[in-house]
């Protein structure tokens, strides 16, 4: 073979070599091209689910903060306003418990498999006509948009007075659940400042005259049936009312022709006074003239819990009781069975108060005078004679009287009084012609309590927003 045909035959082959590198480095440059192609096609296709998920996630929150704003809005109407106070907590499907708890967070520990619904219509009060809520319009899936929301449950925490909604909102299959919790404000419509609530005992009956009955909260509960006439009475009438003078009749106070001595409503309607209070803690001993220099006083609360005494007797002239409420509530419980002129009695200028060291004004509620009966024997009356008197205190007998003696005004405050609080008992007595009477305060908030078992109707509303939380159920 001669050099010149090697040397073409040695070029064809490097050209073949090549042309086959190239058309490998071709079909690898095709097939790069191609996967890019197909990861571009990917994450273009999953950021569209993507925003498409977010979009639906941010519809379905948006219809929920609706579902709150129409929530809200419809419990400000007074016939729905009255739910407030009261729960709504139906079971999960999806756990088989309540969607809330008594926390009014899903998913906790305090969850039960028994269904919460105070939300009944129509709601029924003591001596007031029913309310009908509107329940099904607030508990039924409504449409807002092109979303649907539903109220799944309610819980109200009578302690920090806030109110939890749980709001589901949903658009196509994503669906957001909202927890809002709102301060709820409360006033008890026709607080009772005072109780007349007859037993069998005896047959004394409300007699108040022209006693003074001073507040905004001076509304007067009566047993009908131990009225001073015989009316038959079964309603009730509110200051300068065309039936008021019958009303004024029945509580023995006919000659107040003018209507001036009893600030609020009287309600011919027994409200029963059956509160389990049992006598503890420190015994006092009596309290009697003789034995008084030997007690302690002031009787001081002691922080974050009910500090409790008791007594036999209380039974003093021209003597001051102070106690001390600046750390917490005091109870006062007087035992025993006295006849009626030897159990509970303020002669002369004594005085029980209840005081504060901290600037603060001091709670009706926060001391609690109660008057026991042992079963046994004539139940005690309450006793105030002379200038006497009781400040700031709650005193409550259910078993015998409360019989004003008094003959001048006694205590501090404005206004011609020989007691100042709240007074329930079986009957309210006075037995001479004297105007001083009961101021009752404005503030009783811290007797809710008690106030709460008698289901008296309370005027409810929404405050600022607490809390906004959204949850995954």
């Amino acid at each position: 073979m001669s050099l010149q045909t090697f040397l073409i035959k040695l070029l064809a082959l490097k050209r073949s070599q090549e042309r086959g590198f190239t058309i490998v480095l071709a079909l690898s440059m095709g097939l790069i091209v191609m996967a890019i192609a197909i990861t571009l096609i990917f994450r273009a296709s999953r950021n569209e689910a993507i925003a498409s998920t977010r979009t639906q996630t941010g519809d379905s929150l948006a219809v929920a903060e609706g579902g709150v704003a129409r929530i809200l809005a419809l419990m400000t109407k007074p016939e729905n306003a009255v739910l407030l106070t009261r729960n709504y907590d139906p079971i999960d499907p999806k756990t088989g418990k309540n969607y809330l708890g008594a926390d009014g967070i899903p998913k906790t520990s305090d969850d039960t498999t028994i269904a919460i619904n105070e939300w009944i219509t129509p709601m029924t009060f003591p001596c007031l006509p029913s309310v009908s809520p509107n329940v099904t319009t607030l508990t039924s899936s409504n449409n807002i948009g092109n979303g649907q929301f539903q109220l799944l449950a309610y819980r109200y925490d009578s302690l920090k007075q806030t109110g939890t909604f749980l709001i589901s909102g949903q658009n196509d299959s994503s669906i957001a659940h909202l927890a809002v919790t709102v301060a709820i404000n409360v006033t008890i419509q026709n607080f009772p400042g005072a109780i007349s609530t007859h037993t069998t005992f005896d047959l004394d009956r409300i007699e108040i005259q022209a006693r003074r009955i001073a507040g905004k909260n001076a509304n007067i509960y009566f047993d009908p049936v131990t009225a001073f006439n015989s009316s038959n009475l079964n309603g009730y009438a509110i200051k300068g009312g065309t039936n008021r003078s019958q009303y004024l009749a029945a509580i023995g106070s006919a000659s107040d022709t003018t209507d001036t001595s009893i600030d609020g409503t009287i309600f011919a309607c027994k409200l029963q006074l059956n509160f389990p209070f049992t006598a503890q803690g420190t015994d006092l001993g009596d309290i009697t003239d003789p034995r008084f220099s030997l007690l302690s006083l002031p009787l001081t609360g002691t922080s974050g819990q009910i500090t409790h005494y008791q007594t036999n007797k209380i039974d003093i002239t021209d003597k001051i009781i102070d106690i001390d409420t600046t750390a917490g509530p005091v109870y006062l419980y007087v035992k025993g069975s006295y006849l009626d002129k030897e159990g509970f009695h303020l002669r002369g200028n004594s005085k029980i108060r209840n005081i504060r060291t901290d600037g603060q004004l001091p709670r009706v509620g926060d001391l609690r005078i109660i008057i026991l009966y042992s079963g046994s024997g004539t139940p005690q009356s309450a006793y105030l004679y002379n200038t006497a008197c009781i400040q700031n205190a709650f005193l409550y007998n259910r078993d015998a009287d409360f019989k004003l003696e008094t003959s001048g005004d006694g205590c501090e405050s404005p206004g011609n009084s020989n007691f100042d609080g709240v007074v329930w008992a079986e009957d309210l007595q006075n037995t001479n012609t004297s105007n001083t009477g009961i101021n009752v305060p404005d503030d009783v908030l811290s007797l809710s309590d008690l106030a709460n078992s008698f289901n008296l109707y309370t005027i409810n509303k929404i405050g600022s927003i607490q809390k906004w939380q959204r949850y995954k159920l």
